[in-house]
């Protein structure tokens, strides 16, 4: 099975650490089932989205404060951090005929609906699919009734640099679509615990007025051992847990009798919280 992008450890070291010959691959699936979900649990405890280094698009409120903190960590590379937005074209339903209209941007599509005589339309287009605003914009023009408008200088931006709304009115209303505005060139970054600092503060136009792309974890070569270690502990709890028949509680034969306990994932476990420890962010909310 090919090596997941978000697993901390590869399916071979899960079945070395439980032990398991190379003929006897049975339990295989279960494995990298469980190997995902230790990962996923893993990154859950350290409080960040993956362990294994990933490239984030993030939108954060401006603030007074210094101290901007990226949702995931360390950073590994920054691409762009930008304060503010500029406007980058506008679109409208102009058709006549529809009880709404409206327009949405998520991380990956622009989605226009329109409900024309109790029959709603949808038309989704891919950001990625289009190099260019003009290329999406032609695009756009050849559905009835929507109309798109490109800003000067804005015709060979990328679409996928638009920033996310939710589905916005658009039926017979302009609406106007941004882009995060030019790089910011006043900031420090502390890669470990994923902080950006501005000297001046983080003083922008408001709700999700900053914008920062950038890439964080750690790459897959460089995993600390005791993380690896750890999610290999996990895979074991997980794995002896599904394993042994859960309806047993106890049993005696003679005078000998057990009581197996409940079973708790490993990952609570004082052993694995304490390897976890170096690498949790200390300071979540300084300014």
């Amino acid at each position: 099975m090919a090596l997941d992008s978000k697993t901390i450890v590869s399916l071979q070291d899960a079945r070395l650490y439980l032990s398991k010959s190379s003929t006897n691959t049975a339990d295989d699936q279960l494995i990298d089932m469980l190997t995902q979900h230790a990962s996923e649990a893993m990154a859950k405890e350290l409080g960040v989205d993956n362990v294994v280094s990933t490239t984030y698009r993030e939108f954060h409120d401006s603030h007074k404060g210094y101290n901007l903190w990226t949702h995931n960590y360390p950073i590994i590379s920054v691409d762009l951090i930008s304060v503010g937005r500029d406007d980058a074209l506008t679109i409208n339903y102009g058709g006549g005929d529809a009880s709404y209209a409206t327009v949405e941007v998520t991380k990956t599509t622009l989605r226009l609906r329109k409900r024309v005589n109790g029959t709603l339309t949808a038309s989704t287009f891919t950001l990625t699919d289009y190099a260019t605003m003009t290329t999406l914009e032609t695009a756009v023009e050849l559905i009835s009734g929507w109309s798109m408008i490109i800003a000067t200088d804005f015709g060979s931006y990328a679409p996928a640099a638009l920033v996310p709304v939710p589905a916005l009115d658009a039926n017979e209303i302009t609406i106007t679509l941004g882009v995060p505005d030019q790089g910011e060139n006043e900031c420090e970054i502390e890669e470990r615990w994923g902080k950006l600092y501005n000297p001046y503060g983080w003083k922008g136009c408001g709700s999700r007025s900053i914008c920062v792309e950038y890439t964080a974890g750690y790459a897959r070569e460089d995993l600390p051992q005791p993380l690896k270690a750890a999610c290999l502990m996990v895979i074991k709890s997980m794995y002896d847990g599904v394993k042994r028949d859960l309806s047993v509680k106890s049993e005696q034969i003679g005078d000998y009798r057990y009581q197996l306990a409940d079973h708790v994932s490993t990952v609570t476990s004082p052993l694995v919280q304490e390897m976890l420890g170096p690498f949790r962010r200390q300071s979540l909310f300084g300014i």
